[in-house]
């Protein structure tokens, strides 16, 4: 069998797609933020509320110092201390619902670009699977999304209400004392510049971090998927090294962030400190001159503390923003950059009833421009006839078959299915009609049952266990723990690899799809069971087309004619006994085993 070859249709590049940039990145995610814009209008809402009331406790505080306390106007006092203590109990309660609004709106924001990817993932053609690895493919809707999630849910709206407080501030300072108010900005213009080197430094180094981290879940996807191999060649030590080698990416990447943040975060919390300085020296001296109150100057004291968080969340959010854009851009650049098998402009569509012929004319294939492993190639198959596809290792049976379903187009010629060209078909109709069984078939995490209907789920209970007997799923399903009720592990571990196949193939038989493609659909079976299996099959397999790519003499039994392979050629084609006898490539394939037999 020609095992699928690592590469690329015409429909992925040969480079993964780059990232969109920082800005077209940003404006991406203010678009996911605008579909939340009810709940992204409550947290606004509550942030300038708590805006609102961050600046008035200050003023109260000034007024109660000026005419309650320096006076000595007790009977003043208690009606400022109460509007202060509920402005603080609601500032409390505000706060409480703009943190539950906006984590909500990152929660669904997070959400809905993992159901994005998702739904990418399942359009996405065979070679970009091809091209990338599983862990990758995971990262994106893993790791790379809570960055997203945390700077969605939390730094964008505290960004705004930092914003929203240190104007609101600003203006309350100028209109108190304009002159003290140019020595608090002291510590603007070196913040200003703090900030932006340090979001030029960081932004390259969060992209790379969050990369490293999909290169480790890669090494564990592969290496827990692959854990009976790695046991069974002792190569444990290989796969610990190959993590440590990935893990110790990540961790330098992670160091470099950190040693950038240990560089510029400090400082962005230092200066606002120069700002309190200059107003303590110049404020108090203010005071002592009989220039402003002592309530204003603990005014602007109070409001330049309440500035600093503001001042310094600035470095902070500017983080959280490189984050999550980094890990925004990875997975626009997948979303916009990779495109999925294009769909008709104007679509055909197939006979309703009836069986199905197939033609390839002029059929070559490569993967991603690499060299043709199918050329110019012809086959007509008619309705209702079965056709195996011989040939040694690397003919091009695989690749041939794949073209049925659409997992790749050709490169040069053209695939009809009852006289339409694929491309003209819509592919959820094409596919609908091809039911498919490989050499190493994947069952899903649900009972047997299930599995046995993921192709049809409306099948009748008859028609399933008519299904099960052909395909010899009878022999061992009723003797599970459960029955058919069996709940079926993942990928079908609890299964033996005969078994799964045997799964597999009663699936396609519950279908309704008038082409199977088999793609050495009993190689996991003893000899002994396939020739019982290739009696039952036959019948069962009556009315629909098949093609059949096998290097096994008791598969090739079922077919009516067969065709050979060789190099993306056929070579040979008539009924297998008359090949055979004539000596020539088919002979070869199989010779042994008619001798054996």
């Amino acid at each position: 069998m020609c095992a699928g070859r690592l590469g690329m249709s015409t429909y992925v590049s040969s480079v993964d797609p780059p990232d969109l940039g920082m800005l077209p990145t940003f404006r991406r995610l203010l678009g996911l933020w605008r579909e939340q814009w009810k709940l992204g209008l409550l947290g606004l809402s509550f942030a300038f509320l708590y805006t609102l009331i961050s600046i008035v406790i200050p003023i109260l505080i000034q007024r109660a110092i000026d005419h309650a306390i320096v006076p000595h106007n007790e009977d003043q006092l208690p009606p400022y201390l109460a509007a202060i203590g509920g402005l603080a109990l609601l500032r409390f309660v505000i706060n409480f619902n703009r943190r539950y609004a906006t984590a909500r709106i990152g929660i669904r924001i997070e959400a809905r670009m993992r159901e994005l990817l998702y739904q990418a993932y399942l359009r996405y053609p065979r070679a970009f699977y091809d091209r990338h690895a599983t862990g990758q493919v995971l990262s994106r809707a893993t790791n790379d999304l809570y960055p997203i999630r945390y700077f969605i849910g939390w730094g964008l709206v505290q960004g705004m209400q930092s914003v929203m407080m240190i104007v609101a501030a600003g203006i309350v300072l100028v209109l108190v004392d304009p002159r003290l108010t140019l020595f608090a900005a002291v510590s603007l213009p070196p913040i200003g510049f703090v900030a932006n080197r340090f979001g030029h430094r960081v932004s390259p180094i969060s992209r790379r971090v969050q990369a490293r981290k999909g290169d480790v879940t890669e090494a564990a996807d592969e290496a827990v998927v692959g854990i009976e191999m790695v046991q069974a060649f002792g190569r444990e030590n290989d796969v610990r090294e190959r993590f440590g080698d990935r893990a110790e990416g990540v961790r330098s990447a992670a160091l470099d962030q950190a040693k950038v943040e240990a560089t510029y975060v400090p400082g962005l919390y230092y200066l606002p400190a120069l700002s309190i300085a200059a107003v303590v020296f110049f404020g108090g001296r203010a005071v002592i001159d009989g220039q402003i109150t002592i309530g204003q100057f603990v005014l602007f004291e109070t409001l330049l503390l309440q500035l600093v968080w503001p001042l310094e969340a600035i470095g902070w959010i500017l983080d959280l923003a490189q984050r999550a854009l980094a890990s925004a851009g990875r997975s626009f650049g997948w979303l916009e950059g990779i495109e999925p098998l294009p769909e008709p402009t104007s679509p055909h569509h197939l006979a309703e009833t009836g069986p199905l012929g197939l033609r390839f004319e002029h059929v070559s294939f490569a993967y991603g421009g690499e060299v043709d492993v199918l050329h110019d190639l012809d086959l007509v198959v008619e309705p209702g006839e079965i056709v195996a596809v011989c040939g040694s290792t690397g003919a091009g049976k695989t690749s041939l078959l794949n073209l049925l379903p659409r997992f790749y187009d050709p490169t040069g010629g053209r695939v009809l299915v009852g006289g339409v060209d694929t491309r003209d078909l819509p592919i959820a109709e094409l596919r609908a009609d091809v039911a498919l069984v490989t050499q190493r078939p994947v069952l899903f995490s649900v009972p047997l049952r299930e599995n046995l209907t993921a192709g049809r789920e409306d099948a009748d209970w008859d028609e399933v266990l008519a299904a099960c007997e052909a395909a010899g799923v009878d022999a061992f399903g009723p003797n599970l723990p459960d029955g058919y009720d069996t709940l079926i592990g993942e990928r079908g571990i609890n299964l033996s690899g005969g078994q799964r196949q045997r799964v597999a193939l009663a699936r396609a038989l519950v279908t309704r799809a008038r082409i199977v493609v088999l793609d050495d659909p009993l190689s996991a079976v003893d000899t002994l069971t396939e020739r019982r299996l290739v009696a039952r099959l036959r019948p069962a397999l009556a009315g629909r087309t098949v093609l059949v790519a096998t290097q096994r003499l008791s598969t090739v039994a079922i077919a009516d004619r067969a065709v050979v392979l060789r190099d993306g050629r056929i070579i040979e084609s008539g009924r297998p006994v008359d090949l055979l006898r004539a000596g020539g490539e088919f002979a070869t394939l199989f010779g042994d085993e008619v001798i054996a037999a």
